[in-house]
């Protein structure tokens, strides 16, 4: 520990919500996936909704793999309803709503299955100030990819995002 381990770091800094914005963009972001999913479902959709309780965005040189992206960390008591649906093959287009509240984007990652109307909504927040190298890592590799895990670190599904834009700029850009 260093002597000042009572000044907390840029990070946990970072993390903090003295004005409740960050409390109310999540808040939001649950609702709008709600909305979303009953907007589906109306029109004859079968959706499945889970959120993400920390969305890590990772670059190709942050490891021993060659994983990177963003990395959704799920409740083990999401994972079942993740599971059964999610196919790779089957669900090949996505759609992303989402704001940017000082630099965390809080985001509904919509998995799409248009042949057999389904679609799965995972709503996320990551740090897009800390998202430098996962988005050079996307250039370079042309693709962006999202992996939804457990909290042991268990890989439930893969997608990969060959048009990754709405997942690294600012809706407001």
């Amino acid at each position: 520990m260093s002597e000042n381990s009572d000044v907390p770091d840029a990070r946990t800094q970072r993390r903090r919500d003295p004005t409740g914005a960050k409390t109310e963009a999540w808040k939001q972001t649950l609702d709008d996936m709600d909305v979303i999913a009953e907007e589906r479902r109306a029109d004859g959709w079968d959706v499945r909704t889970l959120f993400s309780v920390h969305t890590d965005t990772v670059s190709i040189d942050m490891g021993d793999h060659d994983d990177f992206g963003l990395f959704h960390i799920v409740p083990n008591n999401q994972t079942d309803a993740f599971e059964e649906w999610f196919d790779p093959e089957e669900f090949t287009e996505y759609l992303v709503y989402g704001t940017d509240v000082e630099g965390f984007m809080y985001a509904v990652i919509e998995f799409i299955d248009s042949e057999t109307k389904r679609s799965i909504l995972l709503a996320s927040r990551y740090d897009m100030t800390r998202a430098k190298g996962m988005v050079q890592s996307a250039h370079e590799e042309g693709v962006l990819y999202s992996r939804v895990k457990t909290v042991d670190g268990t890989v439930l599904g893969v997608f990969e995002h060959e048009e990754f834009t709405p997942l690294i700029t600012k809706p407001t850009e």
